[in-house]
């Protein structure tokens, strides 16, 4: 009878695969010790092109004890799939960021928590900032300030005094988490000081430039050990590398509000229906800014639109309006390479047989055979037109003498 594993990454041309249970009790694969074997997928899964990714809940047979070797012979559904990182049912999404060493950044921030949204629409991010002890309280509670009333989770810790590592540990038992978050802001750290066993390389933070160095290359599930959870209960965390500012997700420009709780909430009271909050009259978003601004906490008596009751971030409206403009580029972008890819094909073959060929500059495009011919007779009638030009001239010479 197969048994059922979870794909902790691939490793050799194959898959690193922990296996527990018989094929009757998937849920088992979550609930047991287990042992992780080397798995190759059957032919027939790579003959149907069947693509397996970490997370993956897979049978395996024909397993070898004595080899640690096994066969994947099916995957099994997958309740969701997120493509950067390519993690499949993943339960919940640990966005990391790092208040010091480097700077807390509210855009980066921002980014993360729109494209797992969108990856991940069932579940909020739950947002995790490292390295309090090196800040204040006042710049901790300012940051809950923002986030929390909008409905997120907000965990502070430390990997180097252990603040908020059993809080985060709470959050994280039983379930199938993910790690993200820019480079540096140690992630591989909090996973070490959670489960000491991993025993995970770190990086060391450049303090010139306040970057961190990529030390995660790859996505790859880890069980967690938990202090105070039972030994029948498996977390499991996917530590994933760094994201680039391309890997990001980038909705529809009228859409990245849909993305920002605060600012959905007062959409409906905007004089347009189309409104971006940008610089448009009556725009209760605006309004609602300006009242953010005001030092009395009282909106501005303007004649055009609502009086809005709620405020909003600042930094929050600056990343909101980043990710509409760089929306609109992108947008824009694409629609002038399509525009070109559009001049440089070409249609042949009748309505019967129609398909597009690339429409080749006159540099790189192969000459027909009848062009061929009618630059041969060119060439020999230039020829001609010279001989004759020559035995013209060597006459007259001759009449001359």
């Amino acid at each position: 009878m197969p048994y059922v594993g979870v794909v902790l990454r691939s490793h050799a041309g194959g898959y690193l695969v922990h296996v527990s249970g018989h094929g009757e009790d998937r849920e088992q694969s979550h609930t047991d010790s287990g042992r992780v074997l080397f798995c190759q997928a059957r032919g027939r899964l790579k003959k149907e092109r069947v693509a397996i990714v970490t997370g993956d809940s897979v049978e395996v047979d024909e397993v070898d004890e004595g080899a640690g070797t096994a066969v994947i012979t099916a995957q099994l559904p997958r309740r969701n799939l997120l493509e950067r990182p390519t993690l499949a049912n993943v339960d919940q999404v640990v966005i990391v960021q790092a208040v010091k060493q480097p700077d807390f950044s509210p855009l980066w921030c921002d980014r993360y928590l729109v494209h797992f949204q969108l990856e991940l629409p069932v579940s909020k991010p739950v947002l995790c900032f490292n390295k309090c002890d090196l800040v204040d309280d006042f710049d901790l509670k300012t940051l809950r300030s923002i986030y929390e009333p909008l409905g997120y989770f907000v965990i502070f810790v430390s990997a180097v005094t252990g603040a908020g590592i059993e809080e985060l540990s709470m959050a994280l038992s039983g379930r199938i988490s993910v790690f993200a978050g820019p480079s540096g802001v140690g992630k591989s750290s909090i996973l070490n000081e959670l489960s000491p066993e991993l025993d995970l390389k770190t990086g060391v933070m450049e303090n010139d430039f306040g970057v961190g160095r990529h030390t995660t290359t790859a996505s790859e599930l880890y069980r967690l050990r938990l202090r105070g959870d039972p030994p029948t209960t498996l977390t499991w965390v996917a530590d994933t590398p760094g994201f680039n500012l391309y890997d990001f997700l980038h909705p529809e420009p009228k859409d990245v509000a849909f993305q920002f709780p605060e600012i959905e909430a007062l959409k409906q009271s905007c004089r347009f229906t189309d409104c971006l909050h940008l610089v448009e009259s009556g725009c209760a978003v605006l309004l609602a800014l300006q009242k953010s601004e005001d030092e009395d906490g009282e909106a501005p008596a303007l004649p055009d639109g609502p009086s809005p009751s709620e405020t909003i971030s600042l930094s929050r409206y600056a990343s909101y309006v980043t990710l509409v403009q760089e929306s609109l580029a992108r947008k824009e972008e694409s629609r002038s390479v399509s525009k070109k890819v559009e001049s440089t094909v070409k249609s042949v073959g009748g309505e019967a047989k129609a398909k597009s060929i690339p429409r080749l500059n006159q540099r790189y495009r192969f000459t027909s055979r009848r062009k061929e011919k009618q630059d041969l007779r060119n060439i020999c009638k230039t020829d001609k037109e010279r001989q004759g030009g020559d035995q013209a001239g060597d006459e007259s010479e001759g009449d001359h003498d």
